[in-house]
Order: C-alpha cells, then structure tokens, then sequence
C-alpha cells in the first residue's frame, strides 16, 4: 500500500534524474530517514512507479498515477488560515497563469512562511522543507496539489505541466 511519502520520494528521484544519489542524501534532502527512503522506494517499485535497478521513475505510470489517483487517495481539503509556504495555483508554475482572489490563496502551514492564506495538508510533514530547497520539486508538488484542491480549470492547467515536466523528458 503506498504511503504519501513515497509520492515526494519518486518525485524527488525524478528531479535528481542524471546524478547519482545514495539513500542517505536523498533522505537528507526530504527530511526523511533512510529506512523510509528504502521503504518508500521499496513500495513505489510494488506498485509499479518506480524501476529499482535501473533507479528511475516509470515516467507514464507516475503521471497517471497522480492525474487519476492522487487526489483519490490523498485527498486535502482547505482549511483555516494560517502562515506557510505557497502551493496549488497559489505557487509557480501555475500563479502565472491564472488570476485568483487573495482569498483564494493556499499554503503549506509552514512557521517559517510569510505567505497567509488556507492551509493544505502536505501530502509529508517534511514537504515545506524539502520544497525549500529543491525548486523543481517544489513546481511539482505545487502541481499535485492543484490537482487534490483545484477547480477543473487549475487542474487541467496543471496535468499540462506535470507532462511537460515528467513524461517530456522520455
């Protein structure tokens, strides 16, 4: 059964696509432990999202997976105001795009954040840090997370982008 973190695992091997990472830098660089990094890989191979020998990401299986299945299994609803790091439409690639309201802003609560709008439930306690510091993984879980909250125009924009990042690059 996959977890929320092993979607932020095979998302962040994707972004790391050409170097070579051990298990232990890839959990330092999620918040992580290594033995949850394992595992988390371990079950994405399962499931058939991931190519352990290989150490590459099935790119078509993820991103069906995570247009028609994400926001099923991992669902998130808005919720009260808060402080945090912006993601949905609220963060790039999306803010571009489209026109909202500032009442329409969402976040990761975040303590460090200086962005106010509704809370969404990072899909790994560790997302907001890990987000920080990687700005391709940050696109696409901003992108994920269009696609559990937004309305049909959001996510249609946002299955756009998460082609062009994860399959155009086959």
């Amino acid at each position: 059964m996959l977890k929320p973190q092993d979607i932020l695992a095979i998302l962040k091997v994707h972004s790391w696509d050409s170097t070579n990472w051990t298990y232990s830098s890839l959990a330092q660089s999620l918040g992580m432990s290594a033995s949850e990094v394992h595992a988390a890989l371990e079950r994405s191979e399962a499931a058939g999202l991931y190519y352990g020998s290989e150490r590459k990401i099935l790119k078509q299986a993820v991103l069906e997976f995570l247009v028609h299945g994400l926001r099923y299994v991992f669902y998130a609803q808005p919720g009260p105001l808060s402080r945090g790091l912006p993601t949905a439409h609220s963060a790039e690639p999306l803010k571009s795009k489209l026109v909202a309201s500032p009442s329409e802003v969402y976040v990761w609560p975040d303590p460090q954040g200086v962005v106010r709008g509704q809370a969404i439930a990072p899909l790994y306690r560790s997302v907001p840090q890990a987000a920080s510091n990687d700005p391709e993984l940050y696109a696409l879980l901003s992108l994920i997370d269009a696609i559990r909250v937004g309305r049909v125009r959001e996510q249609r924009l946002a299955v756009g982008e998460l082609e062009k990042r994860i399959v155009a690059a086959l």
